[in-house]
């Protein structure tokens, strides 16, 4: 499907909320809109890609297995303006979790590769959007440490 991504609506997602317009213009052509029917696995636990989505509308569910025949667990919803599969964007390598659209979810896709490459022409978007990454990252680990403390407290407690 072809892009309908505008420059300032690029700027709307957490990780490039720190760009110009003219840097998100930049941008915009590398993405494509894609939509994914409530209920579609679009990233898969433990396959390789490079692609990373943006969520324009929706809400997708990342999910673990877990170990025996318990099935999965819900680790996060992420919804509009943010992101899933970022990890790609530094480095290559089996996703660690599958992402679900818990409803019909419309997502801005890329592959990280081409925006790699955009990154060493325009240094100061990759270094924008890596720091916006970190935080990103950052966030989403003291979220995650403190649903496994709360789950562990919640055990000793029993």
């Amino acid at each position: 499907m072809s892009s309908s991504v505008q420059p300032v609506s690029l700027g709307n997602f957490n990780l490039f909320s720190t760009l110009t317009a003219e840097e998100c213009a930049v941008l915009v052509p590398l993405f494509k809109e894609t939509v994914f029917p409530a209920g579609t696995t679009f990233i898969k636990q433990d396959e390789i890609s490079a692609q990373m989505y943006l969520i324009k509308s929706g809400i997708a569910e990342v999910k673990l297995p877990l170990i025996g025949p318990k099935g999965t667990t819900s680790v996060a919803k992420f919804g509009p303006n943010e992101c899933v599969g970022e990890l790609s964007l530094a480095k290559t390598a089996r996703r660690a979790a599958s992402a679900v659209a818990e409803v019909e979810c419309v997502c801005l896709s890329v592959d990280t590769a081409d925006l790699l490459k955009v990154f060493e022409t325009h240094p100061r978007i990759g270094y924008q959007v890596f720091r916006q990454l970190a935080i990103i990252i950052t966030d989403r680990l003291v979220a995650t440490n403190m649903m496994l403390r709360n789950s562990a407290s919640h055990q000793q407690q029993r």
